[in-house]
């Protein structure tokens, strides 16, 4: 647990609320990383699937998602670069 300068000293009470809080916390930080990790391979079995000839809406189907989803999850990278520079 980090312990910042100006932290108050918390109660008796206060310490398993606060010991929960920084241990999801600690979750959600982990699981950002694991998530983007799955993203990724996600995006690259995809491209995979593509250049072996199945399209979005085959690759869509067995995912249980949509034609749609697919490509937005494919194209994810050229939006967020296309995104870069301009005000939103």
């Amino acid at each position: 647990m980090v312990h910042l300068p100006n932290c108050e000293a918390v109660t008796v009470d206060e310490s398993d609320a606060l010991r929960e809080l920084v241990s999801a916390h600690e979750a959600l930080e982990r699981l950002t990383v694991d998530l983007a990790d799955a993203r990724e391979h996600r995006r690259a079995a995809a491209r995979r699937l593509i250049a072996m000839g199945h399209g979005p809406s085959w690759i869509a189907c067995h995912l249980g998602v949509t034609p749609q989803a697919v490509d937005g999850f494919l194209k994810y990278r050229e939006r967020k670069n296309n995104g870069r520079g301009q005000n939103s």
